[in-house]
C-alpha cells in the first residue's frame, strides 16, 4: 500500500468517525510504516493538544501600542487604509 494520504491521517487523529475498512487498512500501513507513523503520531499529538487546552493555555494579545505599530507598518508598506477604527490614540502614523 502507498503511503497514507495526509488527510486520512488527519481523520484517524480526530477520530470523528466510526471506524472503516478503509481505516483498518491505513492502519495496519502505519503500523509498518515509519514515517506514516510518525505523522499520525504528531497529528494525534496536536489534536490532543487542542482539545484539551483551556482559556489559560492561550496567548494573550499584544499591547495596543504594538497593534499601532503592526498597523502604521502594514499601511505604510502595502498603502492600504487603516482599519476603520484607527486612529487609535497616540501619534499619527509616519507619512
Amino acid at each position: 500500500m502507498a503511503h497514507v494520504d495526509p488527510a486520512h491521517l488527519v481523520e484517524l487523529a480526530l477520530r470523528n468517525a466510526i471506524p472503516t475498512d478503509t481505516d483498518a487498512e491505513a492502519l495496519r500501513h502505519v503500523g509498518q510504516c515509519d514515517a506514516c507513523r510518525d505523522d499520525l503520531r504528531m497529528l494525534t499529538r496536536l489534536v490532543t493538544a487542542a482539545r484539551t487546552a483551556e482559556t489559560v493555555d492561550l496567548p494573550t494579545p499584544p499591547p495596543e501600542h504594538v497593534w499601532r505599530h503592526i498597523t502604521r507598518e502594514v499601511a505604510r508598506e502595502t498603502g492600504a487604509p487603516p482599519p476603520p477604527d484607527y486612529p487609535w490614540p497616540g501619534p499619527e502614523p509616519d507619512s
